[in-house]
């Protein structure tokens, strides 16, 4: 009986171990994905700044990109608050 008890908690303990393991690569991942996108969101930022503050001028174009920014977060919250319903 005793033996059967310590093959089951070492399964168990087998799995555990195995699933801790996948979730850390699977953080690790999206970290990694999450650095590259703040990266890549920033050379868009810059991109489309410069782009328009030739066309028309520094203060436009800064609130343009603000703006964008804001609508993006906005739209951002409204999709998580409709999953939370």
């Amino acid at each position: 009986m005793l033996a059967i008890l310590q093959s089951v908690v070492a399964i168990g303990v087998g799995s555990a171990m195995a699933a801790a393991r996948r979730a850390a690569i699977t953080v690790a991942g999206l970290l990694v994905a999450a650095a590259l996108l703040v990266t890549s969101l920033g050379f868009f930022t810059v991109a489309a700044y410069r782009a328009l503050s030739h066309s028309l001028g520094d203060v436009p174009a800064l609130l343009i990109v603000g703006c964008v920014y804001f609508v993006a977060s906005l739209i951002t919250l409204l999709i998580i608050q409709s999953k939370q319903r």
